[in-house]
Order: C-alpha cells, then structure tokens, then sequence
C-alpha cells in the first residue's frame, strides 16, 4: 500500500525543467505583444515571410515525406506491432476510438473554413485560374479537401505510432518529448538538446491555442448574439465564451478518457453528423453530391502536384498563403495531437492507427468541405445571393449566418452551428490540456493521468491569457499566432528525431520479440 502511496505521488511531481521555462517564456512574449503588438508583428511577418516563402519547398517535401513514411508504417513488417501486449484488447471500442481520433485532431476551425474558405480561393484560386470563375470553384472545393487531408493527418500519425510504441510497448513511463528521441540523443536528451525539444513543443503548442480560442470567440458570441436579436456581442458574452471553452474540458478529463472525453466526444461526432446530414437534405442535396464528388476526384488526381505545387514562376503566393501555411500549422499540433492519440490507441494495431487517421481522419474533414463548400459555391454561383459582397462588407461571420440563414428554419440552424462550433473547439481543447500536463509531470505511465491541478493550470492558462489579450489588445493575437507557425520548422527536425529513434528502437526490439514468440510456440508444442 505504502509503495502505491509513493507511486502515486511520484507520478504527480511536476518536472520544473519543462514546466517553468515554457509557462515564463510564453508569458513574456505575451506582454510583449500586448504593449507592442504592430512593432512585433512586422518583425515576425518578416520572418515568416522568409520561413514560407523560401523555405516553403522544406515544408512541402517533408508533408509530402510524413504522407510515404505513414503509408511504410502500415504496410511494412511494423503495421503488425500492436502497441501493448499481444492480444491485448483496446481500450475503447472502435466508434468510440475513432471519433476520439477525429475529434482530438480537429476543432471549430474545421466548421468555420468549411463555411468560409471556398470564398477566399474563388476570388485567388491557384495556377492562374481566372478569380470567380467554375474552374476556381471547383478548385476551391479540392483544396479545402486537401488541406484538411492525408496531408494534414500524417503529420499527427507519424508521431502518435513512435510515441504509442514507446508508451504501450516500451512502457516509457515519462511523456517529455524529449525521452521518445533517447534511442538516438542517449544521454542528450537529459541535456540542452533535450530542453529545446521540450520548450518548443510547449510554446509552440500554447501559442496555437490561446490564438484559436480568442479567434474563435468571436464567432461564437456572434451567432449568439443573431439568434437572440441583439446589436452586437459585449465582453460579458465573450467571457462566458471562454469561460466554457476552460471549464468544459477540465470537468472532461477530470472524469477522464473514458468517462468524460470519450463521452464528449461521441456527442460530438453525432451532432456533426446530424448538422451536416441536415445542411445537405435541406440545401441543394444534388448539387452537393455532384460538387463533392467532383472536388474530390480534382484532388485525388492531382495530390501530388498540390503536395508540391511551389508557383516559384508565377509568383502568385497561393502556396505560401495556404498550402504552406496550413502544412506549419499542422507541424505545430503533431506532437501533441499524436502523444493524445498514442494515449488512446492502446491495443491497436499500427496499421489500423494509420488507417484510421490517414482515412477515417481525413474522410470526415472532407465532409465539412464537401456539405458547407459546396453549399456556399451553390448560393453563390448559382442563385441571386453574393456571397462575396457580404465577405467585404460584413466580414466572415456574417458569411456563415447569412448561409445558414437561407435553410428553412434558418435560425435553428444558426444556433446549432454556434453550439456544434462550441462543443468541437471543446474536445480539441481536451487533447491540448492532457497533452500539455502529461508532458510536465515526472512520471505518467499508460494507465495514469495527469494529475487534476495540472491540468486545470494550462486550461486556465490559455483561456486566461486569451482573454487578457482579447480585451487588452487583439491586434497581439495576429505576433502570437505567427511565432507559433514559426516553431514549426525546428519542430520539423524534432518529429524527425522521434520517428528516426523509434525506428532504430523497434529494429532493436522485433528480433527480440519473435525469438520470444518462437519460444513460447515451442514451450506449448512440449507442454501438448
């Protein structure tokens, strides 16, 4: 009893080398941004600009690299390996499983760009298409597919297999980034190499998310605001907003995976699915169907030259605007998203981890762009309402009201796409909270979770902050977003150590593994 005791409170002690320089760094450059916010934004914009710019051919291949390198996880002796023991039943069954997967690595963003992005390509659509043009609508529909692709989920599963490897198999018992790289830095990963990994994992991740909860808050308080008739949202409103957006998903994980995320995310799951069902019945269900399939086939046939379209000629910046953007943004959420979904894919197969994030993960993205895309291409190509003139005058927002708005019982539908947005940027913000305390404790084996205090420190720490910088000053959301993008070129490097040490960790381990097999088939044969 007293070595649980000592167990348990070893578990729980917080590794001060990860916890404080990642919680005092970010906040200095929050203050920074705060009281310097346009200064601090033209040198980041700079820097971003190079980073996207002439390094965006890096970003390209090294997506293009994680697609192959997931594709050779599942199809190579490796997609065996179940990540526990042999025959161990998985942890969750499997619609539960995926929806966590689906949920985990998605957000409100996906209901807001679904909505609004087609708008934005139609009026600069890529390789020279003529701007509002068919050709650039059916553009629009393959790219919004693509972005939120295969391209998009093999960055979150080439680090969810080596970590699953290492926390199922290996028992790795501390989740620090920096001990997945130990196999190939040894000794290394205790020293500087090891805290740079591990500072640029947490700031990197805490940057995205306190920018997507106050980017995000607006357009919730918004729709609220529409349906009760109001003139405009008040801080009151949007701080309830954030507040839920802290309180939901602290309350989730304190009744843990399987009482509590697991069950938010199957709601989840099924009010997308009766969202978007119901957009596709009540809208032009036809011209959905036609355009979904014909923006998928667009990017089915041309996925590798988008994967590595640069438009170094024309100069266009299409690339640089989204394809590279949306690719560092996905580096950005790798680790974290991939430590969440090794956590819950206890049981599993390596392959059928690949399979369900590079298919399932990516098919129900598709559905967003497919139904909400196609729907808005639909009112704008093909009935009186311009959507673009509503995107200038009124903003994105209004965008999607004004869709929704032309369903019958345009209203309901308002709301529920409000409260949908809610829940989904509430079980995204349950994965940035375990990830973030896992990887600030001692010691956290696969059955452990962090302990409660810790996570309700970062949860209260990215929804404080994000409301301190919303009412101080929005305008230091635009530096805190861009230096996060930033971190995504060294963390590209470090995704690279993690996979490169758990391919030299299971080459090591499979020799050993079937010589035990061997073992144990003849100890069997005796014993029969």
């Amino acid at each position: 009893m007293r070595k649980k005791a000592m167990s348990e409170q070893q578990g729980a002690a917080i590794d001060g080398v990860v916890f404080w320089p990642a919680t005092v760094v970010t906040l200095l450059m929050i203050i920074l941004f705060a009281y310097q916010p346009e200064a601090s934004g033209r040198a980041l914009e700079k820097i971003h600009a190079i980073t996207t710019g002439q390094l965006g051919w890096f970003f390209l291949l090294a997506t293009f690299a994680v697609v192959v390198v997931t594709i050779y996880f599942a199809t190579s002796r490796y997609g065996k390996v179940v990540l526990g023991r042999d025959g161990e039943a998985p942890a969750f069954s499997t619609p539960i499983w995926l929806g966590m997967i689906f949920t985990s690595g998605t957000g409100g963003s996906l209901l807001y760009l679904g909505a609004v992005e087609w708008i934005y390509i139609l009026q600069a659509p890529p390789f020279g298409v003529a701007p509002g043009s068919v050709e650039a609508a059916r553009w629009a529909s393959a790219y919004g597919m693509f972005h939120w692709g295969p391209s998009a989920w093999a960055w979150y599963i080439v680090s969810a297999v080596p970590i699953g490897y290492f926390l199922h198999v290996r028992k790795q018992s501390v989740l620090k980034i920096s001990e997945f790289t130990r196999p190939l830095l040894g000794r290394r990963a205790d020293g500087f190499p090891g805290h740079v990994i591990n500072f640029l994992f947490m700031f990197g991740l805490l940057g995205g998310v306190m920018t997507s909860l106050a980017l995000g808050t607006p357009l919730i308080a918004n729709a609220i605001v529409y349906v009760m008739g109001w003139q405009n949202s008040n801080p009151l409103l949007d701080t309830l907003v954030i507040f839920l957006w802290t309180f939901i998903p602290l309350v989730a994980l304190i009744f843990g995976l399987k009482r509590g995320v697991a069950v938010l995310s199957c709601w989840n799951v099924k009010a997308d699915i009766i969202m978007l069902t119901a957009i596709a019945v009540c809208g032009p269900l036809a011209f959905i169907l036609n355009q979904s399939v014909d923006g998928l086939g667009l990017m089915l046939q041309n996925f590798v030259y988008m994967s590595l379209h640069t438009d170094s000629l024309a100069d266009g910046g299409f690339p640089q605007n989204w394809t590279i953007f949306y690719f560092s943004w996905w580096v950005v959420y790798s680790l974290p998203f991939g430590l969440f979904i090794a956590k819950i894919s206890q049981g599993r197969t390596i392959r059928q981890l690949v399979i369900a994030g590079l298919v399932s993960g990516s098919l129900g993205c598709m559905l967003f762009y497919m139904v909400l895309s196609s729907f808005g291409i639909h009112l704008q190509l093909k009935t009186a309402l311009d959507l673009l003139a509503v995107m200038a005058e009124k903003g994105r927002g209004a965008v999607v009201y004004t869709m929704l708005g032309q369903l019958p019982f345009g209203t309901l539908f308002i709301l529920a796409f409000a409260i949908i947005t809610a829940i989904s940027y509430i079980t995204g913000h349950c994965t940035v909270g375990y990830s973030l305390a896992a990887t600030t404790q001692k010691n956290l084996t696969a059955d452990q979770t962090p302990t409660h205090w810790n996570i309700a420190f970062w949860l209260i720490l990215t929804g404080g902050v994000s409301l301190a910088l919303y009412f101080v000053n929005p305008q230091s959301l635009k530096p805190l977003q861009t230096v996060s993008i930033l971190t995504a070129l060294p963390l590209c490097f470090v995704i690279y150590i993690v996979v490169h040490s758990f391919i030299k960790q299971i080459n090591q381990d499979l020799p050993l593994r079937l010589l035990a097999m061997e073992g144990e088939i003849e100890q069997q044969v005796i014993s029969h």
